[in-house]
């Protein structure tokens, strides 16, 4: 027993201290309540209507068929962190379990790829940046985005990534893949700006294969197509059989002890896009993109990493496979109509970090040779530069968590350049 556990406990080493430090992390910036802004939803079902963001309400209505206590709400959110947690550091841990299967130090390492020895550890430094920077889980429950569905997009995609690692057939896969994004999608139409890349990286990799065919890659796109046309229906034709924000309110308050925000609900049931714009969008928009280009220069460091990284995963595919990598690359675009079209532009950040670091893992984790190439050329710079890295490492360290609308530092870098500027001017 003693030494099964012995045995346990190093096979899994990787995964038990990301967690170990992650759940510490999460214990120490817990927020007291969900926030205000979004949690109503949490006791709306599809009794109301077919409308995306009414699956995890109606998930806590069949346990809470009469009353939700705000208590309960957030317990079932703090539990979720917990399991989102434990399967993020099974990825990253099962990604760097397989990487090391490269390095020819490894006991009985067997390695088709002996020429990316330090793949590896140049995924390690890649996990240890996005452990550190604002878009480490620790942005999913800062005070604004406590309790915001993005959450349990992640854990949905999480589950389809690893339910993927141990299936190899195409089919099942494929299959899965659509239920997760479809299942995501019932959660909050968000996803597919947000973690979609990720199931399009499972589906693409799966469909381009070995034993692929021309019919995976069919089923690839329909399942795809699928995908977007629900994504329409719930962003354009859903809606709740409510007449009035005032109705709704009323019938929550009797439903549940958790802040109801009848302007979120306003906006989102009863304005018009055009009114949700001019409020919402166009009066921040100036404050968005002043922060917003500060944000991408204090992340600076990381820009250069996945540029980095990119170039040369694109120099080092064969010529027949760069049209992969490239629809990859593209995917990034996802996020673009998030950034036009709301203001959380902090939650979007925070988002895009979290999938441009996991869609690397996936590849790493799937041995995907130009990745691993990539890998180990950054484990080569890291030794022949370390203290720039370990510079960028401490800097990224010392930002904040991104909160729903702003990088905290944002504005605190903007104020202290201008008190600069009026210092040397007047």
């Amino acid at each position: 027993m003693i030494k099964k556990t012995k045995n346990f406990l190093y096979t899994y080493r990787r995964e038990l201290l990301i967690f170990i430090l992650l759940f510490l992390t999460l214990l120490t910036q817990l927020p007291d309540e969900l926030h205000g802004w979004n949690s109503a939803w949490y006791a709306m079902d599809y009794s109301l209507g077919i409308d995306s963001r009414l699956f995890i309400g109606s998930l806590l209505h069949i346990f809470y068929p009469d009353f939700l206590p705000a208590e309960a709400a957030y317990t079932f959110v703090f539990l979720s962190l917990i399991l989102l947690l434990l399967m993020l550091s099974y990825v990253l841990g099962f990604a760097l379990r397989q990487a090391e299967m490269m390095q020819a130090s490894t006991p009985f390492a067997k390695t088709p790829f002996p020429q990316y020895t330090q793949a590896g550890k140049g995924l390690t430094l890649l996990i240890a940046f996005y452990l550190l920077c604002p878009g480490s889980p620790s942005y999913l429950w800062t005070a604004e985005n406590m309790g915001r569905f993005d959450a349990f997009l992640l854990l949905v995609t999480l589950a389809a990534v690893i339910c993927c690692f141990h299936i190899s057939a195409f089919w099942p896969q494929l299959l899965l893949i659509t239920l997760a994004g479809l299942a995501a999608l019932s959660i909050h139409q968000a996803f597919l700006f947000l973690f979609f890349p990720l199931l399009f990286t499972l589906s693409l990799k799966a469909a381009t294969g070995k034993k692929a065919s021309k019919a995976h890659l069919i089923s690839t796109f329909a399942s795809i197509a699928v995908i977007g046309v629900v994504f329409l229906y719930f962003q354009f034709f859903s809606q709740i059989r409510i007449s009035s924000c005032e109705e709704l309110v009323t019938l929550l308050s009797s439903r549940t002890d958790l802040t109801i925000s009848e302007v979120a609900l306003n906006y989102e049931y009863f304005s018009t896009v055009s009114q949700s714009s001019s409020d919402l969008v166009l009066n921040l928009l100036g404050e968005r993109i002043r922060y917003g280009l500060i944000t991408l220069f204090l992340l600076s460091p990381l820009a250069v990493l996945y540029i980095y990284l990119w170039l040369h995963i694109l120099k080092t595919a064969p010529k027949k496979e760069k049209w992969i990598y490239t629809l990859l690359l593209l995917s990034h675009l996802c996020f673009v109509p998030a950034f036009v079209l709301t203001i959380d532009w902090g939650r979007w950040f925070g988002a895009f970090l979290t999938m441009q670091a996991l869609q690397i893992v996936i590849l790493a984790a799937k041995k995907d040779v130009p990745v691993l190439s990539a890998l180990h050329t950054l484990e080569g710079a890291f030794r022949k530069h370390p203290y720039l890295f370990i510079a960028a490492g401490i800097w990224l360290g010392s930002l904040h968590k991104f909160q729903a609308t702003l990088l905290p530092d944002a504005p605190v870098f903007f104020t202290s350049l201008y008190k600069l500027y009026r210092l040397f001017i007047f």
